[in-house]
């Protein structure tokens, strides 16, 4: 199942992601070259961007639900007590983070320690549950006319899962939340976020640091992914302007119905999801195997497909927020029977009457997704990441996939005007990972490649750690085939390796804590001077809860989940035993010479009364034997 099954609901409103811009840069990573004005607001890499004091925060903001279908594909009442009905984070604590994987990869951002809950009208809990941290996927620009308002014209999908769900007693009272826990397993639930129009301009219009969210919510089954959807893909190959739309769009097939998620794709005209798209939208499916790359509009002739149904769709600026962008056609017997093994195509019709090709399935129905594809790992850490593989919807087994470290990229020199002149690279020491080169699907299409980290020692200079980049696909298959039109790949942050110290001092912790301070001046302005050990003492309390927390908490720190158990470990001993400057460093230094210098006179103390016991037991041996001539050497043994 997926959240595209039924019987499922669909939420739309806003997003708050208050993030820092800091950290955007790579340069900003090195404290002996960080300057004071990156962090003041200002485009260019002499200032800190257009968030500076940004928290990280990610929340939704008036989401509320818009439809829901139940199990048997009716569609709920309007005046349903779920209609209208908010969706929203945890009640009473903190929000949940966004946070990029590295400076030099922040196309996977996270999600991090979010709760979702929905109650009824009389303000009773219908459900409540941890959404499992997720990566951004399938970037796509979404914004026709640019993003001269927002500044990002870029969409993506966070797929996910709600986990330790805790449904309320007025479940039981609401037809479509009864059949929505009913149906689901594990209790968990399939989820997808869909994220566009995303403001890093301040504007008038007060929406600074906010974007739409069009989110759905359905139904999980035991065996399937939990970051990713087990659905077939179409991908955009129409380029328009130099844009690609529709690049990436979930469907499902379910016997008389085909079920779209455009609202991952679909076109907009502004930030805010206005349609001014207003093309004749086709699904049909094609009689041959196409292999098109995006590229200028190709025609199809009218004999190479059959029609499945239009797609009906509203200009304006209200459809893609009351629908979300989901959609679902009826076909017949013949369509299904087609689609088992035969490519789904989005057409539109020119001005010349021809069928434009605006998005095809991949050659042979194959999608191959790696499920948890973001990793954070340690040296001398094993994680696994699972793969799931799919022929027109169901599961391949006994396939084999092929896993391949990318080559090392070059230390690249930058502008001059960044106050450091090169930008390291990555996939490099290549014994930094061990991972499985090939893996077998088992009959649920899903295998397991184990990932080891091993030790590294900052081989990226002044950026913690390093990256490495996997690539993957199925052996003896089209490359295109095994990932799409959308090439995925498993990114990886490997920490550096770190011994911590028997008695930490300052500069044990010194370095990660003074960039803490340069990144995120939100926390050192205006709550504690990360760089300052005097202020770290007098707040250590709860420094020590922050270090403390689950890295799923939201109050975890640091926000960017990048630091080493090791390190965090060091930084909680510090705090339990603070030795501030180097001159206590010095002071415990000499401390402990001093008791080195002690053990060794001891010893030699110990060396000279061995000797003198030596000489006793022999003087008393001689005594016995009688050889002993002169008895004043007994008495002066004092026996």
């Amino acid at each position: 199942m997926s959240y595209l099954h039924n019987p499922k609901f669909v939420f739309t409103g806003d997003f708050l992601s208050d993030v820092s811009t800091v950290n955007n840069d790579p340069a900003k990573y090195n404290n002996n070259t960080f300057q004071p004005n990156f962090q003041i607001p200002g485009q260019g890499s002499s200032n800190g961007w257009w968030n500076p004091e940004g928290g990280a925060i990610f929340s939704l903001q008036d989401c509320n639900i818009k439809k829901a279908v139940y199990r048997d594909g009716s569609s709920i009442e309007a005046s349903d007590d779920l209609i209208g009905q908010f969706i929203k984070c945890a009640e009473g604590r903190a929000s949940g983070k966004m946070v990029d994987l590295d400076p030099q990869m922040q196309m996977v951002s996270e999600l991090w320690g979010i709760k979702l809950r929905i109650m009824n009208k009389a303000g009773d809990l219908l459900l409540l549950g941890d959404l499992t941290t997720t990566g951004f996927r399938d970037l796509q620009t979404r914004q026709t006319a640019g993003a001269h308002v927002n500044g990002q014209p870029l969409g993506g999908s966070w797929p996910s899962t709600l986990t330790n769900i805790i449904w309320g007693d007025a479940v039981s009272k609401n037809r479509f939340m009864s059949e929505l826990k009913a149906t689901t397993e594990q209790n968990k639930l399939s989820v997808n976020l869909n994220g566009f129009g995303y403001y890093y301009a301040h504007a008038s219009n007060g929406r600074f640091s906010l974007g739409r969210m069009l989110g759905a919510i359905g139904p999980w089954f035991i065996g399937e992914p939990e970051t990713m959807s087990p659905s077939r893909k179409l991908y955009g190959i129409a380029k328009v302007g130099g844009n690609v739309y529709f690049k990436s769009t979930n469907f499902i097939v379910n016997n008389d119905k085909v079920t779209f998620d455009f609202g991952q794709s679909f076109p907009i005209a502004n930030s805010l999801g206005r349609i001014d798209f207003n093309q004749h939208l086709i699904a049909a499916v094609s009689h041959k195997a196409l292999t098109n790359q995006p590229a200028a509009p190709i025609t199809i002739s009218k004999s190479d497909f059959t029609v499945l149904n239009k797609i009906t769709y509203e200009t304006g600026d209200n459809w893609l927020m009351d629908t979300g962008g989901i959609i679902s056609i009826d076909i017949n017997a013949e369509g299904a029977k087609k689609l088992m093994d035969n490519q789904l195509i989005l057409l539109t019709i020119n001005s010349s009457g021809a069928y434009v090709i605006l998005a095809r399935e991949a050659l042979g129905g194959f999608v191959l997704k790696a499920d948890n594809y973001v990793q954070r790992i340690d040296a001398d850490q094993s994680s696994s990441v699972k793969f799931y593989a799919w022929e027109w919807g169901n599961p391949i087994p006994n396939k084999d996939i092929n896993i391949s470290l990318q080559a090392p990229t070059a230390i690249t020199p930058i502008s001059s005007a960044n106050p450091i002149y090169f930008v390291p690279g990555n996939n490099y020491p290549k014994k930094g990972i061990s991972y499985e080169k090939k893996i077998t699907t088992d009959k649920s299409g899903m295998a397991e490649m184990k990932l080891t980290g091993n030790r590294i020692n900052q081989p990226r200079d002044y950026l913690p750690g390093q990256l490495y980049f996997l690539d993957y696909a199925l052996a003896n298959v089209d490359s295109e085939n095994a990932s799409g039109l959308i090439p995925d790949m498993v990114n990886i942050h490997l920490r550096s390796h770190f011994k911590i110290p028997k008695n930490p001092v300052w500069e044990d912790i010194a370095y990660e804590m003074t960039q803490f301070s340069n990144l995120y001046p939100i926390m050192s302005k205006y709550f504690i001077d990360l760089s300052d050990p005097q202020a770290l003492i007098a707040n250590k309390e709860i420094l020590t809860f922050a270090f403390t927390r689950e890295i799923t908490d939201p109050l975890y720190m640091p926000v960017t989940r990048d630091l080493s158990d090791a390190k965090r470990l060091t930084i909680l001993k510090w705090l339990q035993n603070p030795i501030i400057t180097k001159e206590g460093k010095d002071k415990e230094i000499l401390k402990l010479k001093r008791k080195e210098e002690e053990l060794k006179s001891d010893s030699a103390m110990l060396a000279i009364e061995a000797t003198a016991i030596q000489i006793k037991l022999k003087k008393l041996t001689e005594a016995k034997n009688g050889t002993m001539q002169n008895f004043q050497e007994l008495k002066s043994l004092n026996y």
